[in-house]
C-alpha cells in the first residue's frame, strides 16, 4: 500500500473529476491519502472529504500565507476540528519568507500558536518552510523545549546542512514529484542523505507534477513515479520504498497498529531471517534501542521461531535465491538452528550469508568456522570500530574487554575455513575508517565495507 501524505483534493482543481482521481489513485496502489488543509475553510473541507471517502484522512491548519487571518476564534474552531476521529495532523503550518504574503513577525507568532495546538492535541505537525530555515528551527526548539517535535518537513527544499538539523530534531522528511525533474540533481543528492526510516511520500497535488506530466495537474496516482525515483536514489526496490514509507506514515500519523513480527522479510533481492532478538552486544547506535522496525518490517519477536517455523516462513516467500541470517539479534546464539536451516537451503542451491557480531566462538565455547563450511557462503562480521578500547566503549560486549581480539580471531578462522568474509565498520565519529580498512584487508585478508550508522538493513 502506498500512502500519499500530502495533497489537496479539496482544491477547486479537482471539482470536476474528484471521484475519478481517487479511483486512479486506488488503481495505482494508493491505499491512504492525507488531505492537507491550508485554510479554515480547507480544514472543514478536508474533514468532509475524510468522512466521504474511507481512504482519506485529514489535517487541519492554516498556511503561513494567511497568517494574518488567524485569530482566537479560528484557533478555537481548529482545536475543535482536531478532535475528529479522522484528523491526524496539524498543518500545513509554518513559515514562508519567499512570497511573504503575511508579515514575518505575524507568521512567527502564528506558527508558535500552532505548535501549542499540536502539543495540546498531541498531533504531529505538517511543516511548510520556504527560505526560513533558522527561524523555523528556533521556533520549533523554543516551542518544544527539551522534547523533540513530532512532524514532517514537507516538500523539502533545503540543503544538507539544514537536513541534518531537521533529522537531529527527529523530524520526518518528505519529497514531492519534483524529485523526478531533470533539473533536480541537487535535490536528489539531498534525498540520498535521508535515512529511509525518516522518509515519507507526497504529491502535493495539484502542484509539482512529475517530469512525465510537467505542465499538467498533479494527482495521487502519480506517486508511483516518485517511488521509482527514490528506489534509484537509495538503491532499493520499489517494494522496499513502498513498505518503508508506508510504515513511516503509519508511525507518524498513528494510522493503524503494526502487523505481526516477521521471521522472513525481504530487502532488495534478498530474503532475511530473523531468528532471535537476543544479542551479546549493547551497541549505543543499534536500531533496537529506538525502534522495532527495519526497512518497514516489524522484527520484534514474541518468541524465537523453531527450525520448522523458519523454513515455513521461507517457503511462503518463495522467490528468493539469496538468504541472509540477519534479524534483530545475534544469529550465532542459535547456531544449531542456523546449521539446520542452512542445510535445507543448500539442498535447494540457495546462496546463504550470515551477518554476525563475530561472537560465535565466545557464545558457543568453541571454534565454529569449520561447522559453517559448506552451509554458509559468506560471513559479514560487524567489527564496527578500529581499536579494542573503542569497541569496549561503543559495543559494550557481555564477554569483556578482549572481545575485539576474539572477533578478529573469528574472522581469521572463517578465512581459513574457505568462507568469503566481509568486515563492516561504521562511519561514527569514534571510527578511524582508513584504519578499519587496513585491519580488514591487510591484517585479516577480508573484504571491507563501510556502513552508515543511521542506515539499517
Amino acid at each position: 500500500m502506498l500512502i500519499d501524505t500530502h495533497c489537496h483534493l479539496d482544491f477547486k482543481d479537482f471539482e470536476a473529476d474528484r471521484d475519478k482521481v481517487i479511483d486512479r489513485a486506488k488503481a495505482s496502489g494508493v491505499g491512504l491519502i492525507l488531505n492537507v488543509a491550508s485554510s479554515l475553510e480547507g480544514s472543514r473541507n478536508s474533514i468532509a472529504l475524510a468522512e466521504k471517502y474511507d481512504l482519506i484522512y485529514a489535517s487541519v491548519g492554516i498556511h503561513p500565507h494567511d497568517a494574518e487571518k488567524v485569530n482566537a476564534a479560528a484557533l478555537k474552531e481548529l482545536e475543535g476540528m482536531a478532535s475528529h476521529k479522522k484528523v491526524v495532523a496539524i498543518g500545513e503550518v509554518g513559515l514562508d519568507y519567499y512570497r511573504a504574503l503575511s508579515p514575518r513577525d505575524v507568521q512567527r507568532k502564528v506558527f508558535s500558536e500552532f505548535i501549542s495546538l499540536a502539543k495540546k492535541t498531541n498531533l504531529p505537525l505538517i511543516l511548510h518552510n520556504r527560505d526560513s530555515h533558522q527561524d523555523m528551527l528556533d521556533i520549533l526548539k523554543d516551542g518544544f523545549k527539551d522534547k523533540k517535535p513530532k512532524g514532517v518537513m514537507h516538500c523539502f527544499s533545503g540543503d544538507e546542512r539544514f537536513l541534518k538539523k531537521c533529522l537531529d530534531m527527529g523530524l520526518y522528511i518528505s519529497f514531492t514529484c519534483n524529485l523526478t525533474f531533470k533539473s533536480a540533481e541537487r535535490l536528489k543528492g539531498v534525498a540520498k542523505q535521508v535515512p529511509t526510516e525518516k522518509l515519507l511520500l507526497e504529491t502535493d497535488a495539484p502542484f509539482l507534477a512529475p517530469q512525465a506530466y510537467r505542465g499538467k495537474r498533479n494527482e495521487p496516482a502519480h506517486i508511483v513515479l516518485l517511488v521509482e525515483e527514490l528506489s534509484k536514489i537509495h538503491n532499493l526496490s520499489m517494494e522496499d520504498i513502498e513498505r518503508i514509507t508506508t510504515r513511516n506514515a503509519v508511525e507518524l500519523f498513528s494510522l493503524k497498529e503494526a502487523g505481526p513480527a516477521r521471521i522472513a522479510y525481504e530487502i532488495r533481492d534478498s530474503l532475511y531471517l530473523n531468528i532471535t532478538n537476543r544479542c551479546t552486544n549493547e551497541c549505543g547506535f543499534c536500531v533496537r534501542s529506538f525502534s522495532d522496525f527495519v526497512k518497514g518490517h516489524n522484527l520484534k519477536l514474541a518468541k524465537e521461531p523453531s527450525t520448522k517455523e523458519i523454513l515455513n516462513a521461507i517457503e511462503k516467500m518463495g522467490k528468493y535465491n539469496k538468504i541472509v541470517f540477519c534479524g534483530f539479534g545475534e544469529p550465532t546464539l542459535r547456531l544449531d538452528v542456523i546449521k539446520e536451516v542452512a542445510a535445507s537451503l543448500k539442498q535447494r542451491s540457495k546462496k546463504v550469508r550470515l551477518v554476525t557480531n563475530g561472537h560465535g566462538n565466545l557464545i558457543n565455547g568453541r571454534s565454529i568456522a569449520e561447522e559453517l563450511k559448506g552451509l554458509v557462503d559468506k560471513v559479514s562480521v560487524s567489527l564496527n570500530v578500529d581499536t579494542k578500547e573503542k569497541y569496549n566503549k561503543v559495543c559494550r560486549s557481555q564477554f569483556g574487554e578482549n572481545t575485539f581480539e576474539e572477533v578478529k580471531r573469528f574472522i581469521r578462522e572463517c578465512k581459513t575455513a574457505g568462507l568469503e568474509v566481509e568486515v563492516t565498520c561504521l562511519d561514527i565519529p569514534e571510527t578511524d575508517i582508513e584504519r578499519c580498512r587496513v585491519i580488514a584487508e591487510k591484517e585479516l585478508g577480508a573484504n571491507f565495507r563501510l556502513r552508515r550508522h543511521n542506515v539499517v538493513g
